[in-house]
This record gives structure tokens, sequence and C-alpha cells, in this order.
């Protein structure tokens, strides 16, 4: 366990349920980390649902991030776009933490803010430097909470066969989370959180957790709102047949005719990353009749999460993030595009003609890049995101917003991709400059969606001084909230061009998106 440096900010303790923690005082945040929600999740606890983590004697020092859950680690968490998103600390089967940021201690009754990171059901950590709470807590006056849970087959493997120690092994990552979530309840009021009034964030992959919470039955009361932040294919999760496709694809890569619990207990760590590292099935939640019984934001998904506020929204060009590799993603001609958009969509030329001719009638001078940024922002990002918003709505109040605050970084040619609003929300511009540059907007920015984030976790409507009024969602026309710097209410912003998609089959995660970021 590493210690506080001499020189580092001082040091301050609370008593939990579980224990005594040493944290650390910023000055104008407190922030406990590495704190254990759950038992280390090897050997023979490896594929079994989480237990809760034993108490501990003594103060334990809370003052450095914890493990993160294995994972196959790409080489983006050192670009200067990516980074702040995508770094993950010593991967390990100890891995069930979470941390905790508050503006003080005591009794005060806060709003508590869970975020859920992103990653795609298969990456990533609640540790990122951009998804530091300490900002969010000390402007927006509530209590941040970031966890680790287990991820990809670790998290979400259907292992067949009637052996009852691992009948829920295919939704392992979300019993995780709900563990931390009964965490948050039962201690948060040490921290001066109000376990009453909690609210679950996430984007991208943390957003389709967020969806799934919101279809699980047995996570209703432990969180009262919810913010689903660029969702792709959240809206589905594994049905039981493609989930016995999944383990058998696992299966061949490690030669063997069937998934066997036991075994799969006592290899190496390494060994089965290497071996998941080698399958193209995506793992995700399962509807297994135990966890899960319908897929996300379906009627009777709908009757779990009914009555519970929520926000949903995505930037405005989503996939630059997947294009700003290779400068000439921006200056492709139009028989390149057509060739991206029909593999991507699944459509012949004639469709894809005509999709791009109803975008070009929206944006006349639209480069070919630009219209296959567009349509491929509405396909994998757009639809779906707001698609759960319309539904929800028939049960909550519901908020819609775009961010589209353009970053200047890679000649200013990205515009608002994926992940960009994160920083402004956390407070961690200066950590995600690679991702947000230096300009005139930073501080305006960040107060807004502060304010708007913390406002929605108090309330469950974010409407506060820094925007003109947020209708929320209804029918008719449906009002979006244009976040930047100077926000605007749009209605339903892009939306005559992206009725162009209508007929196409909604985005899931098993449409590969390098189908339209490579020729």
């Amino acid at each position: 366990m590493q210690h506080p440096d001499p020189d580092s900010p001082r040091t301050r303790s609370v008593e939990t349920g579980s224990g005594r923690l040493r944290g650390l005082d910023h000055g104008t945040a407190f922030s406990f980390r590495n704190i254990p929600y759950g038992e280390p999740t090897g050997g023979g606890n490896r594929f079994r649902p989480p237990r809760p983590a034993r108490p501990w004697p003594g103060t334990r020092e809370a003052v450095a991030w914890g493990n993160s859950a294995p994972q196959v680690v790409a080489g983006g968490s050192a670009q200067p776009l990516s980074g702040w998103y995508t770094q993950v600390e010593t991967l390990s089967e100890d891995c069930l933490n979470l941390n905790v940021f508050t503006p003080s201690l005591g009794d005060a009754r806060r709003a508590v803010m869970v975020w859920l990171h992103g990653g795609g059901w298969r990456s990533f950590a609640g540790s990122a430097p951009g998804t530091d709470g300490a900002g969010l807590a000390q402007a927006g006056d509530v209590v941040v909470v970031t966890l680790n849970h287990r991820l990809n087959a670790f998290g979400f493997l259907p292992i067949p066969g009637d052996d009852p120690r691992f009948a829920d092994a295919g939704n392992l990552g979300m019993l995780d989370i709900l563990l931390a979530l009964r965490w948050v309840r039962e201690n948060i009021s040490v921290f001066g959180g109000d376990p009453g009034n909690v609210t679950v964030f996430g984007q991208s992959g943390g957003g389709a957790k967020v969806a799934a919470l919101l279809a699980m039955p047995a996570a209703r009361g432990y969180f009262h709102k919810a913010i689903i932040q660029s969702s792709s294919g959240g809206m589905k999760i594994l049905e039981p047949a493609e989930a016995k496709l999944v383990a058998q694809e696992l299966a061949a890569v490690l030669g063997v005719p069937r998934l066997d619990g036991s075994a799969l207990q006592a290899m190496p760590m390494q060994e089965l990353l290497a071996a998941i590292s080698r399958c193209r099935s995506y793992f995700r939640p399962v509807i297994d009749g135990r966890t899960l019984f319908k897929h996300p934001f379906e009627r009777a998904a709908l009757d779990a999460g009914a009555g519970v506020p929520l926000m949903v929204g995505c930037t405005d060009t989503e996939t630059t993030w997947y294009l700003h590799q290779n400068a000439a993603n921006f200056s492709l001609d139009r028989s390149q595009v057509t060739t991206r958009l029909c593999r991507f969509l699944g459509c012949d030329d004639a469709e894809v003609d005509r999709i791009v001719a109803a975008y070009g009638d929206q944006s006349p001078g639209a480069t070919p890049s630009d219209l296959l940024i567009a349509i491929t922002t509405d396909q994998l990002f757009k639809r779906n995101t707001y698609r759960m918003g319309a539904l929800h709505s028939a049960g909550a109040p519901v908020f819609a917003y775009l961010f589209d605050r353009a970053t200047p970084v890679c000649g200013g040619r990205l515009g608002a991709p994926h992940t960009s609003e994160i920083p402004f929300i956390f407070g961690t511009t200066r950590a995600a400059q690679g991702m947000v540059g230096e300009d005139g907007t930073l501080s305006a920015t960040t107060r807004v969606m502060q304010q708007s984030w913390a406002q929605f976790a108090l309330t469950g409507d974010p409407n506060n001084p820094n925007v003109p009024h947020w209708p929320s969602l209804g029918a008719g026309p449906q009002p979006v909230m244009a976040l930047g710097p100077k926000p605007v209410v749009r209605q339903d912003p892009g939306g005559q061009a992206r009725a162009a998609l209508s007929n196409l089959p909604r985005y899931e995660y098993s449409n590969s998106r390098a189908s339209f970021a490579t020729d």
C-alpha cells in the first residue's frame, strides 16, 4: 500500500461500516481511493458472484488508486487525445474497488453521483485522470463515486452447463456494480452523501451499463436518477442463443470442446487474457432469467426503470474519435465514402446514395468526409441514444442534450468527438488538454456542464442559471439542449437527415467500427 508523500495534501480519516479509512484533504475536496467493496475475484471466486469485502482492522490507507480489472490493454493510454480516458492501473483480479470524492465530510446529505466508466464492457477503469471526481465534487457540491468492476470474459462469460456455481457468470460485471451501489447505500452518509439521492451516470460503454441497470429489477431502489452519455449498442444485450456462440468461440480459441468453469478458474490470468484477445465476440451482459430478463427499454424492462428521471445525449461529431489517427480520413472523395458506408451500414450503393443525398440536402456545403462523419455518428450513437430517451419518457422525465463545443486540437477538424464532454463534467480539462485544447471557452463550458449535471443529480431536472430553459421530452417536436460555452435549445437537431436511416437496423456491438474508419 502506498503512503502519502510528505509534501502531498493533508490526510483525513473516516469510519465506514467496513473499517477506518485515511484519505487525502486537497483543500477544496477530500478523496478516498481504492476502497474495497468486494472480495478478490480470482481463484475459486473467478466466474462467481461477488462477495462483500471483509472488514479490515486498524486504518486502511486510501490515498492511491487501486488495481484495474483484467483487460487487454491497447496502445491508446499514451496518446494525448485519449490517454486521460484510457489509462489503467496494475491489472489484477483483486479489482473490486471504488473511490469517493466529497467537498466536506459529515452529515450534509449531498446528492451522490456514481460514475460508470466507458470502454464497451471490456476495457478501462474508474481511476483515469480525466474522471478524477474531486473537481466535480467541489464545483457541484455533490459526492462523486467512481468504481471498477469485472470486464470482458471475466465479467460477462456465459458458461454452459448446470453447475450452480457459474449460473451468473454472464452478468458478473453487473452484479459487481450492484454490490458497489449497495456499498454506497450503506456507507455514503459518512462522506456527506445522501443514500436516498443517488444518480448513476456513464459514457459510451458506461452509458450502456446505466441502460442495463435501468432494466435490472434487482437494482431498483439503489439509484434514483440516471444519465446516459453517448451510448452506442446499449439498447441490446446478448440473447441466450448469442451467448452460446460467445462461449463456443472462446472454447475454440482455447482448444477445448466446451468451457469448463473449474478449468477456467485454474487458468493463469494472463493466459486467459491472451485467449480473450483472439476472440471476435463482444462480451457483454446476457438475458439469463436471473439478473436480466429483457433488453433495455423493451416494455418489461421499462417497468424496472419506471419513474427514474433520465438525461441522455451525445457529442456532435462522435466518430471523429475513430477517424483521427489518419488525417486522410478528413479529405475523402465520394467513392471512398460510399464504399465505407456500404460496409458499415450493410447497404448497396443505391441505398447509400439516397442516404448521402438526404444529408447533403441538410448541409449543402458538407464535404464527403463531413457526410461520413455525420452519417456514422447518427447510426453509431445518436439513433440509439435519443431512442432510449424517447422510450423512457413514457414513464419519467427525460432531458436530451447535444454537446457541440468544437475542440481546437488536430487543426480543428475533429469537431466535438466521442468523450470530449467528459473533462468539462469532471473539471479535468488540464489533464485532458490533448482532447480539449486551449482556448477561451474552457471555463464557461466547464461551468455549464458541471452545474447541469449536478443540478440534475440534485433534483432530476438539469435547469440552472447557466442554460436557457431546458424542456423535457414529450409528444411532438423533441427539444435538445445544445451544450457548449453558449447553450441553446434546438428542436431535434439533424433529425430530418437522420430519418433517412430509419429503415436500417439499429447499431449493435457486433457491427465493426473499423468498417468506416479505413479503406
